[in-house]
């Protein structure tokens, strides 16, 4: 018994494609209307600033060096409950409390710099500096508590080390929008119609490529394995 073997014709498959546009598009944009159903609470847009403390020479090197060295050994500290306790306590809003200030900071330090340079070695050894991010949907929020995160840790670390070692660098002057809601929105609704336009395409080719109609004389003779009697033309009035 003969057999057609499974054969890909990309210029079939090309016109099935253009052939079922209206079937691609209807189902890219029933893919979209469930991203937009999805997508329909896109949450708010995201505000991060930060600000720096640092440890340095300011009566004595041992003084610095020592609190290099607590600044680096308990980077816990940083972030802790006390911390965001009195942090939220100078912000001094009755919305701000230490558990929210925990859930949207975070704190990033040079000693932990990849850099195995000697410059870089020399500065992890003799100062240290915390950044302090906080990320939250306010703009003034965030920097209303990074500068509390950042002269609430200088306080603590003052009561550890029992000198002044250890200040605030810089303030947040600023903020950045690190969150776009409606961007991601879109670009989530866009991979949904993508997803759509991807699936009926797919079908489509799937379907034209397992058809087992038979549509050329290469086919009917199982790839010209058997003799061609007659052909009938196409009759056109």
């Amino acid at each position: 018994m003969y057999q057609n073997e499974l054969e890909i014709d990309v210029i079939r498959c090309l016109k099935a494609l253009y052939k079922g546009k209206v079937l691609i598009l209807f189902v890219a944009m029933l893919f979209l209307v469930i991203g937009f159903a999805i997508t329909i609470d896109m949450g708010e847009d995201k505000y991060t600033a930060k600000s720096t403390v640092y440890a340095a020479a300011d009566g004595s090197y041992t003084e610095s060096a020592n609190a290099v060295n607590v600044m680096n050994a308990y980077l816990g500290v940083a972030n802790s409950y006390k911390v965001c306790q009195r942090a939220a306590l100078l912000i001094g809003r009755n919305d701000v409390e230490a558990a929210d200030i925990q859930k949207v900071i975070s704190v990033s330090s040079s000693a932990k710099s990849s850099s195995a340079s000697s410059i870089t070695s020399f500065m992890n050894s003799s100062a240290t500096i915390l950044v302090f991010y906080a990320t939250t949907s306010d703009p003034q929020l965030s920097m209303d508590i990074a500068d509390a995160m950042a002269q609430s840790y200088s306080i603590e670390m003052k009561n550890i080390l029992n000198n002044d070692s250890v200040k605030v660098l810089d303030n947040a002057y600023t903020y950045s929008k690190t969150y776009n809601a409606n961007l991601n929105a879109w670009k989530e609704r866009a991979k949904y119609a993508l997803i759509g336009f991807s699936i009926a395409c797919v079908v489509i080719l799937i379907s034209e490529i397992f058809d087992s109609k038979v549509r050329t004389i290469r086919e009917a003779t199982i790839r010209e394995q058997l003799p061609v009697l007659g052909i009938i033309p196409d009759y056109k009035q």
